[in-house]
């Protein structure tokens, strides 16, 4: 292995993107040979290169591969033993830090396991960097999606936090917090042989409610393990996530089924008690309420721009609250009726 090549602090009269750009150049200047890949991500085709196997075991079953028909962004995965980058690092290693300038995008989130994702958005290079080798388990099921966020900036797209899952009636996206059965629904609807765009984090058109895929990953809840275990690999990582554990699923398997379509309904789960689904009439304000406080969390930068994207993606088709009952695998003959209904 080439010895680790560090980024000096002693460039202190170079401005901070300056930095940045030069390591993103180093990095792809490395004589180290990657584990490569080509994968589609939302409206982008993306080239995967990887440090190591164990790095690309990580991360790739999340990735739609594919060969697109043009590359928007080369990223590369790396850790601390392939690049010293500690010099992007900021003196206040211990607080997360957002860089827009000069066509650098960069985050350094430090939590308990920290990582660094920086893209130049000239040259469509970018870069995933692990310090200590380790991936917090939150990226394994949408790893670098801030640097797509990026990419999207200057167009319609918006990366929203929500599923989708659609049928020869159209899609739906749907909007809610974390437990309030996302997941339960969409891999219902999968299971059930539905077109899925995913269960965490989705791209939306702003203008014309297009859906499309960023990952075909998802994340389960040891109780849903018998419901949908036909989607368990026996090579599905496990992780802790705030101290709950969740099967890491590639549902890679399903083929041309992910995938993505016109927007049709909004939905917002929410479990009320239902024993079977039930829908209320909701108002476009309660889709952006439900769509836009993680999404902004998660994606840091242009704040006012993913509110503007996510009204518009709000007022883009009928909104209804979903009580999607006790029994998962109701949720999808439920669903096509209430679309049939539109």
């Amino acid at each position: 292995m080439t010895p680790a090549r560090k980024a000096g602090r002693c460039a202190s009269l170079m401005t901070a993107s300056h930095r940045i750009r030069q390591e993103i150049a180093a990095v792809f200047a490395s004589s180290e040979v990657p584990i490569e890949a080509q994968a589609r991500c939302g409206p982008f085709g993306l080239r995967l290169g990887f440090a190591s196997r164990e790095l690309a075991d990580t991360f790739l079953p999340a990735y739609i591969q594919s060969t697109p028909e043009t590359v928007d962004l080369d990223l590369r995965f790396i850790t601390g033993d392939h690049h010293d980058l500690s010099g992007l690092v900021p003196e206040a290693a211990e607080k997360p830090r957002l860089l827009i300038e000069d066509g650098i995008y960069s985050v350094w989130q430090p939590a308990v396991i920290p990582v660094l994702f920086a893209i130049d958005l000239t040259a469509k290079r970018g870069i995933a960097w692990l310090p200590t080798g380790e991936a917090p388990p939150w990226i394994r099921s949408r790893p670098a999606i801030s640097l797509i966020h990026a990419l999207m900036h200057e167009t319609p797209w918006c990366a929203v936090h929500g599923a989708a899952v659609g049928s020869g009636a159209g899609f739906t996206l749907l909007a809610g917090e974390g437990h309030s059965g996302k997941t339960t629904a969409a891999l219902a609807c999968a299971k059930a042989g539905w077109r899925y765009a995913g269960d965490d984090f989705v791209a939306v058109n702003s203008q014309n409610g297009r859906i499309e895929p960023l990952f075909c990953s998802a994340r389960l809840r040891p109780a849903l393990v018998e419901t949908f275990r036909n989607f368990i690999g026996k090579t599905s990582a496990v992780s802790d996530f705030n101290g709950e554990p969740r099967h890491e699923l590639s549902l890679a398997d399903l083929g041309d089924r992910i995938g993505g379509g016109r927007l049709r309904a909004t939905f917002i789960p929410r479990r009320r008690g239902a024993v079977a689904p039930v829908f209320t009439p909701a108002r476009q304000s309660d889709a952006f309420r439900a769509l836009l406080p993680t999404t902004a969390y998660e994606l840091p930068g242009w704040p006012n721009e993913i509110a503007d994207k996510v009204a518009r993606i709000a007022g883009l088709a009928p909104v209804f609250f979903a009580d999607t009952g006790t029994q998962p695998m109701e949720i999808p003959a439920a669903f096509a009726h209430q679309l049939d209904r539109l």
